[in-house]
């Protein structure tokens, strides 16, 4: 499993790295990539396009996305493009700790940081 955890914003500036993050994780064979968004405060359309495309990469090599614990803004933003029910999501505290040794990169997106 790979982790990947969000932070801040998610915009034109950046969005594109997650796409770059889950297609490193397909280049290392992770049979699941788990993206935590919980601490994402402003999600925009190029977001979503990055998880609409992460999860297209995904499933062409057979692999599996969760989000875990999406914001408010995310969860939003996902609902009003009709775009949410596409995802799996799981809202529980914790998921199981990657036990493959796999990297669990982050992405900060803080402004100012």
């Amino acid at each position: 499993m790979t982790r990947i955890s969000v932070a801040g914003e998610v915009d034109l500036s950046n969005a594109h790295l997650l796409t770059e993050l889950v297609e490193t994780a397909v280049a290392a064979s992770a049979p699941l990539v788990v993206i935590d968004l919980s601490e994402v405060g402003f999600f925009g359309a190029y977001g979503t396009s990055a998880l609409v495309l992460a999860q297209r990469i995904l499933t062409e090599h057979g692999r599996r996305l969760i989000l875990h614990r999406p914001s408010p803004v995310v969860r939003r933003v996902l609902g009003v493009t009709g775009t949410l029910t596409a995802f799996e999501v799981v809202d529980r505290p914790a998921l199981p700790a990657a036990d493959d040794g796999s990297a669990r990169p982050v992405v900060s997106t803080r402004s100012g940081s």
